[in-house]
């Protein structure tokens, strides 16, 4: 009886488990403004992670992946760490429109509604 080929079998597996996944990116906005906010409570169903905002430049030129020059902060809870965290990046958001300043932004493009990425931070500058 031949003797299985141990390194050919573990090469094998390792590739199904390499091509079975997505690699998952990241990347910084670094300066953008933003220019409109929204806040979607529903019923029946909430959509976009329930609030987002507009960038002057879109996520997709960092993230070819990530939709329009809308980001999700998830304030569904979704992705974010809790709804409470969500809500203070929405408020980050706000403000810098309020006052008109200028935002680094850090997404994902890994965590999305309804198409649109995910920022897990955003620096008001």
């Amino acid at each position: 009886m031949p003797k299985p080929n141990l390194s050919k079998s573990l090469t094998a597996a390792a590739l199904l488990i390499v091509s079975g996944t997505s690699m998952a990116a990241s990347g910084v906005i670094a300066t953008a403004t933003v220019t409109k906010v929204l806040v979607d409570g529903g019923p029946p169903e909430t959509n976009y992670g329930g609030c987002m905002a507009a960038l002057s430049v879109s996520p997709s030129t960092i993230l070819p992946t990530c939709a329009s020059n809308w980001v999700t902060f998830s304030c569904t809870g979704s992705f974010a760490t809790n709804m409470v965290q969500a809500y203070h990046l929405l408020d980050q958001a706000q403000l810098a429109l309020a006052l008109g300043r200028q935002v680094s932004v850090y997404i994902r493009d890994d965590q999305k509604h309804n198409g649109y990425c995910f920022a897990r931070r955003i620096d008001i500058k």
